[in-house]
């Protein structure tokens, strides 16, 4: 997984991190403000998006678009030999209010690290095959955390991640064309996934406090203007009254 350079924000205490939200709300309108609470509602990390070597800018802002749309927050991208590039008059904005997570270490089997890494979050690992019988989104059990794999335009995903999965998932066809675009798929997929999650109240697909409380804090970041260096300044003089 390509290394994050932390922030001293990343480093602080749960208390702190509310502190820092509670400093930015007012850098953000009262309107927006709604806005995002009424959409963390209907956020989730139960379902994520995986796609291995996706190349087409415009499938891959596609994508991104789609999940945000859906309330998905997490979308892992897999670079061994494609880099995953955003268009950014497709994606319209919208990467900016979900999580990529990305795996491009070069000379590492990064399809193997992101799926391990998947595991140890509790997700079950589902391979997108047309080829392949198995589950359809209206058939793939939802008792746990699913992360759905995809493959590149044309050769689709690699032996590797096929072996690695738990179960494949595809779209039932019924003409002579077999398989759709990608960020069409994406879209069937998940909109049927997410419409199932909605309707099932045994399911905890909402986010926690804690994980509410994290986006949050990460949105207002994103929208406030210099929000990094409010925060130095925030942080640095409370620390200097705790001094005293």
């Amino acid at each position: 997984m390509s290394k994050k350079t932390l922030s001293p924000l990343d480093t602080l205490p749960r208390e702190e991190k509310r502190a820092v939200t509670e400093y930015l709300a007012p850098f953000v309108t009262p309107h927006k403000r709604e806005i995002i609470e009424q959409v963390l509602d209907f956020r989730t990390d139960y379902l994520a998006l995986v796609l291995e070597d996706i190349y087409q800018p415009h499938n891959a802002s596609a994508t991104i678009r789609t999940c945000e749309c859906f309330g998905i927050q997490n979308i892992h991208i897999i670079e061994n030999r494609n880099r995953y590039e955003v268009n950014p008059d497709v994606v319209l904005g919208s990467v900016k209010w979900v999580t990529l997570h990305r795996y491009r270490e070069p000379g590492t089997e990064n399809t193997a690290i992101c799926i391990s890494r998947l595991r140890e979050l509790g997700y079950r690992i589902a391979a997108t095959s047309p080829h392949r019988d198995g589950y359809t989104p209206e058939t793939i059990p939802l008792d746990k955390p699913l992360a759905v794999l995809f493959g590149t335009e044309e050769q689709g995903l690699t032996p590797a991640a096929l072996a690695a999965s738990e179960c494949t998932i595809h779209i039932p066809m019924f003409g002579f064309t077999e398989s759709l675009n990608i960020s069409v798929s994406v879209a069937v997929i998940f909109s049927h996934l997410i419409r199932r999650l909605h309707a099932n109240p045994h399911i905890s697909w909402r986010l926690s406090p804690d994980r509410r409380d994290e986006i949050r804090l990460q949105w207002y970041r994103r929208i406030v203007k210099r929000s990094d260096t409010l925060i130095e300044e925030f942080l640095r003089k409370r620390n200097d009254s705790c001094r005293y």
